[in-house]
Formats: C-alpha cells, structure tokens, sequence
C-alpha cells in the first residue's frame, strides 16, 4: 500500500475541517480554536464548525479569527421536539453540503455528538481522514449514544479516535471502542501567553500573608467550585488576608453568590464572571485552585502551570498525567472541602513548596503540553493518504 504525502502532490495543499458541537466558553472549544490558529499559521487551509452558538458568541469569534468559522444553526434550546429535529437536519444536511464541496483532505471532531454527527457526514462527503475525539464521557450520557458512538468509531466510517489523556483512552475502552482505533494526542497550549510567576528558587512569590487564590472555570456541579466555597472559611481562620477569585460563569453563579453571602465570605469570595483575561489573573494570583470532579485533560490547569502559579486540585485520574504529588503541585481528595483547606493551607504555608510547584509546573507544560507538540501530532494525521 502506498503512502502519498498530500502537501506534495502538485499544488494541494492539506485542507482540514474542525467540527465542534456549541460555541461556548469552554476547554474543547478552546482546544478547538487553538488548534486552528495554530494550522492557520503553519499555511493548513483550515475551516473551525459548530453545530450551534449557545452563547452568542459567533460573531465576535468571526471577528477575532483569520480563519473561516461556521455555525449550522441546527440546534436551539427554545425550540419544542419537532421543531429541533427539524432544524438538527437541516444543520446537519449543511455539514454535509459544505464536506462535499469543500475537498477537505481531513476532519476532526471535538465531542461525542460531533463525533455522531459529523464522522458519517464525513464519510458520505468522501473525506478521505476522519477522525473523532475523546475529551471526556459526561455522567449524562446515555448508553445508546455510547453503543452508537462505539459502532461508528469502530466501523470504516471512523479512521480513529483521538484520547486528549490516559484517561479519556481508557473510557473509551470501556466503552468499548477498540484499541487500535484509539491514538493519545495530549492537549495544549502555547506557554509564550503566560508569564512565569516565578524562575528561581531565591524569588518570592508573594507577599507576607496577602494571598490571591484563583480558580476558573464553568459554574456548574462538575468543576466542584461549591467545595472551594465550603474550603474558604478554613483557610481565612490562618490567612485572614487572602482572597478568593472566581473566574468563570454558569447555571450555578446566583446560587454560588448567595452561598458566599450566607456563609459571610462576601470580600474575600469574589465571583468575577467570564474574562477574556485569565493570563493577567495567573499572573496577579499566588495559587490556583482545581477542585473539579471529573475532567478529560484539563486546559484552565495547564494555563495555571504555564503561568508558574502553584497549584492544588482533585485528585481525578485525568490529572494523573499532569500533576506528580509534591513535584509540581498538590492533589488532594476529590469532593472533601476539609482536605482541600487543609492542602490550601500547607501549601501557602511554604514558600519553598510553591517556588518547586511553580518551576516544576512550567517545565513540564513546555515540554510535554505545548501547543506546537499538540499541532505537529495532529498535523501528522493529515499528512498521509493510504
């Protein structure tokens, strides 16, 4: 069988197709975009695609790129059972119009139901690379979408599955995708937007007692922030002076505002809502906090660890890849705020420990998380034809 390099036949060139399901604030819409720009400026034709724009952010995110985005309009929160099958078709017979005449040499999709949805539209279209991805399996998932994504991707209509962690391989497995079909491409991020808090042992990190803990991320149950809520009293008993920054928005942010008020940590509990300014936040921070519940590969982690902030999360299996207990940051027990103030409170308490957390955790995003390893991975999908 002969291998054909794309880029090399005459003047083709790899065009590729990056589909996702909602445009949001959030890691796989982040890894998505990332990913795009990151072909953009290696000269890859790429096109990013959503099935539709949850929060009104379609527009702005055109502005901001150079690259063509799409939104299929094919899904809509208002609309009753008829009309959403109705317009998921139509969304879905666009995706298809668009793969057909596009010549895309690959596509990539982001989620479960992009992968259900767009890798047989792919294969319809003729698309000679279709690959799907593994972020992470949602407690709410039902088990057929599970038996149809495992037919799908183990069929001919999948070319394989891509693993963002260890993790997400082996639920995936469990699911019962098979193992050949499943390639570990580690998320990334470009560690020149975050500027190292610290670069050497002799350089103190914070001043005496005045700490800013942040966390980001989505206010939903998920990212576990109701037991950082619960954490904060603790930590004030020995830091009176530190502060709680909350970077991120959601279903939960009214019942999170009024859990602080109630629990009289307004001033020293701060909910910020969404920024487009988290590097800046890193940077002004002395610790990050990750108390999530479960996770595929963490983004707003990897971010915390470019920026050489100290960091302290759950202990969930998809870290086991990122974080080494007391090498460059701390794990502790999973939905347990007793722990989790404890840890807090070790980890301010040692100057020492957070400046080898924070060398520590900035070594390894550039050699292991960074977004040229990520690209170059990807890019290698595309490259052959057999």
């Amino acid at each position: 069988m002969r291998h054909v390099t794309i880029s090399k036949i005459g003047s083709i060139r790899l065009k590729i197709f990056l589909l996702g399901t909602n445009i949001t604030t959030g890691g796989a819409q982040k890894v998505l975009l990332d990913l795009a720009k990151w072909f953009f400026n290696q000269g890859i034709d790429v096109t990013a695609a959503f099935f539709y724009d949850r929060d009104n952010l379609y527009e702005e995110w055109k502005s901001q790129n150079s690259f063509p985005i799409i939104c299929l309009d094919a899904w809509s929160n208002s609309d009753n059972k008829i009309q959403r099958f109705a317009r998921l078709a139509k969304g879905w017979f666009k995706l298809l119009k668009n793969l057909k005449h596009g010549e895309y040499s690959g596509i990539l999709t982001f989620t479960h139901d992009s992968n259900l949805l767009g890798l047989p539209a792919a294969w319809l279209a003729g698309i000679p690379i279709r690959y799907g991805s593994h972020h992470v399996r949602y407690p709410s998932l039902s088990k057929f979408r599970i038996l149809l994504h495992r037919l799908i991707i183990n069929s001919r209509i999948a070319t394989g599955l891509i693993a963002v962690s260890g993790f997400t391989k082996e639920q995936a497995l469990e699911e019962g995708v098979s193992d050949n079909k499943i390639k570990i491409i580690y998320n990334g991020i470009d560690p020149q937007l975050f500027s190292q808090k610290c670069t050497n042992e002799s350089q103190p990190i914070s001043d005496k007692d005045k700490f800013i803990i942040l966390s980001v991320g989505r206010l939903v149950e998920q990212k576990g922030h109701a037991y950082l809520i619960d954490s904060a009293s603790k930590v004030l008993e020995t830091f009176p002076n530190a502060t709680f920054y909350l970077a991120g928005d959601g279903p939960l942010f009214n019942s999170y505002k009024s859990k602080i008020n109630d629990l009289g940590l307004s001033g020293r509990f701060v909910l910020l809502g969404n920024r487009d300014d988290i590097p800046k936040l890193l940077a002004d921070s002395d610790l990050f906090v990750f108390p999530s519940l479960y996770e595929g590969l963490p983004i707003s982690l990897l971010e915390a660890l470019a920026s050489g902030v100290p960091v302290i999360c759950s202990a969930i299996p998809a870290v086991s890849d990122i974080i080494c207990d007391g090498q460059n940051g701390k794990l502790v027990p999973v939905r347990d705020s007793k722990a989790l103030a404890k840890g807090i409170i070790e980890v301010l308490c040692s100057e020492t420990l957070r400046t080898k957390f924070s060398i520590n955790g900035r070594k390894l995003v550039e050699e292991r998380f960074s977004i040229s390893n990520m690209g170059y991975n990807y890019k290698k999908l595309f490259e052959v034809i057999y």
